[in-house]
C-alpha cells in the first residue's frame, strides 16, 4: 500500500462526495444542526472530522473574548464564560457555503487516515507544538474512529513513558513502530463500502496504483459543551448506511459494492471499488459527437449547449461561455477535471451523476483524446 496518495484524485473524490451529500441535505433545509452533523454521512470519521474543526473554532472564539482590561482569571468570570460557550455550542447551525469546505477537508483527511494511517498520525503529531502532550493525545483519541486502537496505543505509550509530554520525534517514532501491527488497524474494505454508500470509490486512482494491481486491505446541572455530549450520543445511535444518498452510479455498481447486510465473496479491493466516471450514452445521446474535439466552444451543438446552460449553469449563458473558455484554455484532461469538480460542480451544485454532467465530460475527454 503506497505511503502517499494521489492528491488530485483525492480532491476530486472529496468534491464529488461532498456535492452528493450537500445536494441531499440542503434540499429542504437551510442549515444543519449539531445533531445533524453527527449523522451527516455513514462514515463516522468524516462526521467527527467536521466536529473537530468546529471544536477548534469554538476554542478560538473563547480566546477572542479575553482582554487585558478584564480579569479572566476570576473564578466567576471563568465559570460564566464557560457556561456561555457551552450554551453556544448547543446551538450549532451551519449553512451550505460554510459546511462545504469542512466536509470536503474531512473526507480527504478520513481517506488519508484509512489508507495511510502512518501519514495521518505523523501529520497530527507534527501539527501541534514542539511536544506531544497528554492533552493532544487524548484529543487525538477522541476524534479518531478509523484505526482508533492505534491512537489509543500512542496515548498508552505516552502514559507508560511516565511523562506528560515527549518531543514530536519520539511520538513519530512510536507511529513507525505501531504502523505494521494489524491488531491496531480496522478493516479497510468495510469502511470503503461506507464511503461508496455516498459515491463509488476508485481505489486504484486514489492510491495511484496500476488498474489491475491487487491491493491488500489493511446537582446544579453540570454545564457541558456539545463537543463533550456529542460522543455519548453518537455511540448510542450509530449512523446506519444512508440509502437516500445512493446515486445512480452507486446503483450501477451494486454488484461491485454490495450492501453490508449481505454476505459476499471477498475479491480484491481494486476489482470491487474500481469505478469509472459515469459515461454518457455515447453516439445515441442528443447527437453524434466526433471522436476528436479541437475546440469545445465550436464543437458543442446547439441542443447540448442549451442543455448545459439550463441544467448546469443556472440558465446563465455568460457563466457557460466563461466555463467553456476556461476548459478550452487548459492543457490537459487532468486540469479540465480539476476545474469541473473543484469549481463548477461545487459552485452550481451539480448532480455529478446526471446526464448533463456525463455528456459534458464526454466532450472534454474527446478534446484530450
Amino acid at each position: 500500500m503506497p505511503d502517499i496518495l494521489n492528491s488530485n484524485a483525492l480532491n476530486q473524490y472529496a468534491t464529488r462526495f461532498t456535492t452528493t451529500v450537500l445536494n441531499e441535505v440542503y434540499r429542504s433545509d437551510d442549515i444543519v444542526t449539531g445533531a445533524g452533523l453527527l449523522k451527516l454521512t455513514p462514515v463516522r470519521q468524516v462526521n467527527l472530522g467536521i466536529l473537530n474543526r468546529l471544536f477548534e473554532e469554538w476554542k478560538q472564539n473563547a480566546e477572542a473574548f479575553r482582554s487585558v482590561y478584564f480579569d479572566f482569571s476570576n473564578e466567576e468570570v471563568k465559570e460564566a464564560l464557560q457556561a456561555f460557550m457551552n450554551t453556544a455550542s448547543q446551538h450549532i447551525a451551519v449553512r451550505r457555503s460554510d459546511l462545504e469546505p469542512l466536509l470536503s477537508a474531512s473526507v480527504k483527511e478520513s481517506l488519508v487516515l484509512l489508507l495511510t494511517p502512518q501519514q495521518y498520525f505523523e501529520e497530527k503529531i507534527r501539527s501541534g507544538d514542539v511536544e506531544f502532550t497528554t492533552g493532544s493525545a487524548e484529543q487525538l483519541v477522541k476524534y479518531t474512529h478509523i484505526h482508533k486502537p492505534m491512537a489509543e496505543a500512542l496515548l498508552a505509550r505516552l502514559s507508560d513513558s511516565g511523562s506528560d509530554a515527549v518531543y514530536q520525534t519520539q511520538a513519530v517514532g512510536w507511529v513507525y513502530e505501531l504502523k505494521n501491527n494489524p491488531e491496531l488497524l480496522d478493516d479497510t474494505e468495510t469502511i470503503l463500502i461506507e464511503f461508496s454508500d455516498i459515491f463509488p470509490v476508485n481505489l486504484a486512482e486514489i492510491q495511484g496504483t496500476e488498474a489491475g494491481k491487487s491491493v491488500p486491505p489493511v446537582e446544579k446541572q453540570e454545564s457541558k459543551s456539545f463537543f463533550d455530549s456529542a460522543f455519548s450520543e453518537a455511540d448510542a445511535v450509530a449512523a446506519p448506511p444512508v440509502n437516500k444518498f445512493r446515486t445512480e452510479a452507486g446503483t450501477a455498481v451494486a454488484s461491485e459494492v454490495p450492501p453490508r447486510a449481505n454476505t459476499y465473496e471477498r475479491d480484491t479491493l481494486n476489482s470491487r471499488f474500481k469505478v469509472e466516471l459515469p459515461k454518457a450514452k455515447e453516439e445515441d445521446a442528443y447527437a453524434k459527437v466526433p471522436m476528436r474535439v479541437e475546440n469545445l466552444a465550436s464543437a458543442i451543438p446547439l441542443g447540448q449547449r442549451f442543455m448545459f446552460i439550463n441544467q448546469l449553469f443556472n440558465k446563465n449563458t455568460e457563466h457557460f461561455d466563461k466555463a467553456i473558455y476556461e476548459l478550452d484554455a487548459v492543457k490537459s484532461y487532468e486540469e479540465a477535471q480539476n476545474l469541473i469538480w473543484h469549481r463548477y460542480a461545487s459552485k452550481y451544485a451539480w448532480d455529478v451523476n446526471g446526464e448533463a454532467v456525463t455528456t459534458l465530460l464526454s466532450f472534454v475527454k474527446r478534446k484530450f483524446a
